[in-house]
């Protein structure tokens, strides 16, 4: 059987696109391998969201760059080559053959006619795609749309990927059931913006939400990039009301001070954040509420940054990330004046995230005393590492369980909670 190996670089979505892509080629009778050595094409999915993005794909992709030889290819496509194909071209001639993104069909069709054909056979013609094959075995991204209508200055989204496009529900349930039919544990449902879903094919997330919670099975759901004006009662109904959904919710604010938001093109203001904040601790017992925050866009001032500050701390959100500034060609916010400079911008950073150090550790403490549902994440001699509902995998924290060797990888468990630390937390089988 011929081989490719694909290199997934950037966010959860990417890692979407690979997995589809390679189950694609499967089907067509095309495995992956973890050797470059063995792979007769080496696949580079990359990103072009910020600079270290960029940075991070054009060296992975010099670096592979070091394995070619007469007989094997090297293919990059992507965000990354979305946005800078020509240049790419010109810069990299090391890269056989290069696409954007959507081109799923095209790239397959290329490690078709350029591997043995001989040895290619056509497997399968189901035209269900499922990223099921991942090397997530206990959980799975379910990417339900594509693209973005909102105008937010910062962001080149809409210019890589398109405008904002909901994947027909009967689609999303087939990945949906295939996902819980292999055996994961957890779905996480995203979209680069997951609250419009539906809105464009007569459908609503509150809907596609109760139809794969009415799944049979034993399986969490987590929502992921919900935008902060648009979360209407009837989703927050389905987060309170539905066992299987995690009472997590991932709303990415960016700042919040209203000057700023006005010049980020983003809705809502100061005051309606922090009711936003109160309204849904008040509705949703125990809520995990994460969010992100851009700070250094241009304009932003000592006094906008100091309010930031404050907000955080008066808001106390369980989970925070924090992004310098990147200056995105093609962006609104490219053109600004008042730019910040990077040694500012990672000052700035610097200070939120140490805010938010104490704010996790008081915000975790409230576990320490209480039982919950563990997800098992992984597992040696001494030692376990698990996820409660309030941890989204390879982005919160995690429980650590000591001296449980016979825990299974994936297995639900019920702990109880015995100390708090600043991300983390400890604790025992109950």
């Amino acid at each position: 059987m011929p081989y490719v190996t694909l290199v997934t670089l950037g966010c959860p979505k990417n890692q979407v696109d690979s997995e589809h892509l390679l189950r694609a080629l499967k089907r067509e009778g095309i495995d992956n391998t973890d050797s470059v050595q063995d792979a007769g094409i080496i696949l580079v999915n990359t990103c072009g969201f910020i600079n270290d993005a960029k940075e991070e794909s054009i060296n992975e992709v010099i670096n592979l760059a070091r394995y070619k030889g007469a007989n094997k290819k090297l293919v990059v496509f992507g965000c990354l080559s979305q946005r800078y194909k020509d240049e790419l071209i010109t810069e990299l001639p090391e890269i056989d053959a290069i696409w954007g993104v959507g081109k799923e069909n095209e790239i397959v069709q290329y490690c078709k006619d350029t591997l043995d054909p001989g040895n290619v056979v056509n497997v399968s013609d189901s035209p269900v795609q499922v990223a099921v094959d991942g090397a997530t075995p206990m959980y799975a991204y379910i990417k339900i749309a594509e693209g973005c209508n909102r105008p937010c200055g910062y962001c080149v989204i809409p210019s890589i990927r398109g405008g904002f496009r909901s994947f027909p529900a009967e689609a999303v349930m087939a990945e949906a059931e295939a996902c819980v039919k292999a055996g994961k544990k957890e779905l996480i449902l995203i979209a680069q913006d997951l609250t419009s879903y539906g809105k464009d094919i007569g459908y609503d997330l509150p809907r596609i939400i109760k139809d794969i919670a009415s799944i049979s099975g034993d399986f969490w759901i987590r929502l992921l990039y919900l935008y902060p004006t648009a979360l209407s009662d009837a989703l927050l109904e389905v987060v309170s009301g539905q066992d299987k959904v995690c009472k997590y919710l991932d709303i990415p604010l960016q700042h919040s001070e209203d000057k700023v938001l006005r010049a980020m093109g983003r809705g809502g203001s100061r005051k309606y954040y922090a009711e936003l904040a109160r309204r849904l601790r008040r509705d949703i017992p125990d809520v995990t509420l994460r969010t992100t925050f851009i700070v250094g866009y241009p304009g932003e001032t000592h006094v906008e940054f100091s309010s930031l500050k404050a907000f955080v701390a008066e808001v106390g959100f369980d989970c925070l990330g924090v992004f310098a500034y990147s200056d995105e060609e093609g962006t609104t916010a490219y053109n600004l004046v008042g730019k910040v400079s990077e040694r500012v911008k990672k000052k700035r950073l610097q200070e939120l995230m140490s805010i938010q150090e104490q704010i996790s550790y008081e915000r975790n403490t409230r576990y320490v005393g209480r039982r919950f549902r563990a997800i098992i994440d992984d597992t040696s001699e001494d030692l376990t590492i698990a996820r409660l509902y309030c941890h989204a995998p390879e982005i919160d924290g995690s429980v650590v369980i000591r001296g449980q060797s016979v825990l299974k990888r994936d297995d639900f468990v019920d702990v109880e909670i015995t100390a708090a630390l600043q991300y983390d937390l400890v604790g025992c089988l109950a």
